[in-house]
């Protein structure tokens, strides 16, 4: 079992998200593997890229900005249960989800009703997808 490293403010600012990482997170999702997390990460992997599911908005328009609507569906269906199903990858209302999410709004794109209420039977995040307000 990981448990989830703290990391600074200042220190998560500076960090870019692996886009690498990010591909295999959508392949995951969109082959169905998303029950078999964290099986598909090492410990290592599951440390190392936690500190990804708190960093900033901004952190996630700027990796996804090449990533098709399809793609970001996919990585919203995966952290929302990366965060139920990953020791440490906890992030309420700074959820990834709730951040490409608004990605998706802002190319002018709505989650759709079905995957709404995927999303409330896969998560007890009450944030996702649309943030605290």
């Amino acid at each position: 079992m990981a448990i989830g490293s703290w990391t600074p403010e200042n220190e998560k600012s500076a960090l870019s998200i692996d886009l690498q990482w990010l591909h295999r997170c959508v392949v995951i999702s969109k082959e169905g593997q998303l029950e078999e997390l964290p099986s598909p990460f090492t410990d290592d992997e599951q440390q190392r890229y936690g500190v990804f599911m708190r960093v900033s908005q901004a952190h996630w328009q700027a990796a996804t900005a090449d990533f098709s609507n399809d793609d970001i569906v996919a990585l919203i269906r995966f952290f929302t249960r990366a965060e139920k199903l990953i020791n440490g990858w906890d992030a309420g209302k700074e959820s990834p989800a709730i951040w490409l999410n608004k990605v998706l709004r802002s190319r002018g794109e709505k989650l759709d009703r079905d995957m709404l209420i995927w999303i409330r039977s896969n998560t007890d995040n009450r944030f996702i997808p649309n943030g605290g307000f």
